[in-house]
C-alpha cells in the first residue's frame, strides 16, 4: 500500500496527538504543551487532512478516540519509543547516558524513590527523569496503556502481563495521635482499634486495599471511615486524637521517634510487603532504562 502521504506527518502533530489522548482534552493539553487551545485544535486538524480521516468523535463535552484513533495511538507510541531509542543509542556511541526517563510510581513511593533518583541522576548529569505519582488503581491503567518506561508499585496483579522483580522492603504501621485512647496500650485487638474512625485513601489506593484485605482475612469491615486524598493528607489530620490510620512507616519515622505520633500494637502489623519494578511482558527497556532498572535493584538506599 502506499502510504507516501505520511510523509508530511510532523513529531509536532504526534506530540500534540499524545496529549490530546492523555487528557481527552483540548484545553489540558494545551496546558501540557504550552500553547493556545487553538493552536492545538489546528495541529489535530492538520493531522485528520493528513491521514484522512476524523481521530477523535466529539460527544457532548467529551472525546473519544475514533477507529482510525486508535491505530494512530499505536502507532504514535511506537514511533515515539523508536526515537527515543535512537536518542539513547546514539549517545552510548559516546560513552555516557543521556536522554529522559518516564517513571510512575504508587504514592506510597513517593518517599522511597527520590533518593534513588537524585543518586542516579548525580551520576548521570544528562539524565532528566519525569516522576508520575499516582494511587494503585491509575498505575495499573498507565501500565495497560505503556505511558512510562517503567512503572513502581506494590501488589501487582496475578493474571496481568506484566514483568515484576522486588527491590525493597514496604513496610505499613498503624499510628495515631500520642493522646489517641489505644496510643499506650501494649496490645490492641483489631476489633478494638476499628471501634475508632479509620482515616483512609480513596478507591483504587493501594494502601487502603492493603489494609481493607488485611480486615477480611481477619473476619472485620472498616465501619467508621474518613476519606482523604493524600498520605500527606492523612498525617495532618492525625493531629486529632480520635482518628487512627495504615500508612507507609518511612513516612511517619521521624514522628513516631519524636514522640509525635504513636505506633499502635496491632498482631499482623507492620504488613510487609515488596516494592517492585513493573513493566508489561514484551516491552524492551531502552538502554536508559535498564541502567535505571538495575540501579534500583544494586542499590539499598
Amino acid at each position: 500500500m502506499d502510504v507516501s502521504y505520511l510523509n508530511r506527518l510532523t513529531l509536532r502533530q504526534l506530540d500534540v496527538f499524545l496529549a490530546v489522548c492523555q487528557h481527552r482534552s483540548y484545553s489540558k493539553a494545551a496546558l501540557q504543551l504550552a500553547l493556545t487551545q487553538p493552536a492545538v485544535s489546528s495541529q489535530i486538524r492538520s493531522l485528520e487532512e493528513v491521514v484522512g480521516q476524523a481521530l477523535f468523535d466529539y460527544l457532548g463535552k467529551q472525546l473519544f478516540l475514533t477507529s482510525a484513533g486508535d491505530v494512530m495511538l499505536r502507532a504514535a507510541r511506537d514511533l515515539k519509543q523508536r526515537l527515543v531509542h535512537l536518542e539513547i543509542e546514539l549517545t552510548e556511541l559516546h560513552g555516557r547516558l543521556q536522554g529522559s526517563l518516564n517513571i510512575a510510581i504508587e504514592s506510597s513511593a513517593e518517599y522511597l524513590l527520590p533518593a534513588y533518583i537524585n543518586e542516579f541522576c548525580a551520576l548521570h548529569p544528562d539524565v532528566n527523569i519525569s516522576l508520575h505519582v499516582v494511587n494503585h488503581q491509575r498505575l495499573l491503567e498507565r501500565l495497560n496503556d505503556n505511558l512510562d518506561d517503567l512503572a513502581v508499585m506494590t501488589q501487582v496483579p496475578e493474571g496481568r502481563a506484566l514483568i515484576y522483580t522486588p527491590f525493597a522492603e514496604h513496610q505499613l504501621v498503624v499510628v495515631t495521635h500520642p493522646r489517641h485512647p489505644l496510643a499506650n496500650n501494649t496490645a490492641v485487638s483489631l476489633i478494638e482499634l476499628l471501634e475508632y474512625p479509620a482515616l483512609i485513601r480513596e478507591a483504587g489506593s493501594g494502601t487502603r486495599q492493603i489494609f481493607e484485605n488485611f480486615c477480611r482475612q481477619h473476619g472485620c469491615i472498616i465501619q467508621r471511615r474518613r476519606q482523604m486524598g493524600s498520605h500527606q493528607a492523612i498525617k495532618m489530620a492525625l493531629a486529632s486524637p480520635d482518628h487512627f490510620a495504615v500508612l507507609p512507616q518511612a513516612m511517619v519515622a521521624h514522628e513516631i521517634t519524636a514522640k509525635q505520633l504513636s505506633a499502635i500494637a496491632i498482631a499482623g502489623f507492620p504488613v510487609r510487603r515488596s516494592w517492585c519494578t513493573v513493566y508489561p511482558k514484551g516491552k524492551h527497556l531502552n538502554p536508559l532504562t535498564k541502567a535505571f532498572h538495575d540501579f534500583l535493584h544494586q542499590h539499598n538506599i
